[in-house]
């Protein structure tokens, strides 16, 4: 993305961006706004023209609203062994399965899920573009303790039918693209943390510097 004076957008500009919206202080809003940034690379780098075509140009300019979904609850960082499965049927892919602690899923228009394609471990998961509005789609907000602006949720796949052109990537090869998406996905989290301490000691000072004993 070229910037007004030429120079090319870059992994510093991104701290940037992402540092100063942290200063709001409010993780759930700052994790809502910044979801798109884990859910949407998969399509970016691994994705067909045509999911590109239906989902990118929307989600950027802010029309639509796209979640990740990879997070279970018996499988969280243990993306191996996830146990959403996708059953293919002719034309179509069939999705059953649960996803927990989805950041903004709420307001989402779509969501990236990676589910089981083929036999146990890393070589049987693959990644969908799943229409949050499909039939056998369910969202519950959870009740948490912090984050409430996140609209995280418990997503539930009932016999979802997506169509196979909505695959990102080859069937059975979709754990090299989440690990991919990971190393970006740390990179905010970490920058979101480092300002979000760096304000709770700046409040702490204003506090000892005012306080009356």
């Amino acid at each position: 993305t070229p910037l007004p004076n030429g120079e090319k957008f870059n992994h510093f500009h991104d701290l940037i961006w992402i540092d100063e919206l942290s200063r709001v202080g409010a993780s759930g809003l700052i994790a809502g706004v910044t979801i798109w940034t884990m859910a949407l690379p998969p399509i970016l780098k691994f994705g067909s023209d045509y999911i590109k075509d239906l989902v990118v140009q929307p989600v950027l300019r802010g029309e639509k609203c796209i979640s990740l979904c990879i997070s279970e609850p018996f499988a969280g960082s243990d993306v191996a062994n996830l146990r959403t499965t996708a059953e293919r049927q002719g034309d179509e892919f069939v999705v059953n399965g649960q996803k927990k602690w989805i950041t903004w899923a709420v307001h989402a228009d779509y969501f990236t899920v990676a589910c089981r394609t083929g036999g146990p471990g890393a070589r049987g998961v693959s990644l969908l573009l799943v229409d949050a509005k499909s039939p056998g789609v369910s969202v519950r907000r959870m009740k948490l303790q912090g984050n409430w602006l996140g609209g995280t949720c418990v997503v539930t796949f009932e016999d979802v039918r997506v169509p196979v052109r909505n695959l990102i990537g080859r069937e059975n090869e979709g754990f090299k693209p989440l690990m991919v998406n990971f190393n970006h996905e740390r990179f905010v989290i970490a920058t979101q943390a480092i300002r979000q301490a760096r304000l709770c000691i700046e409040d702490a000072i204003t506090f000892a510097r005012t306080r009356e004993t």
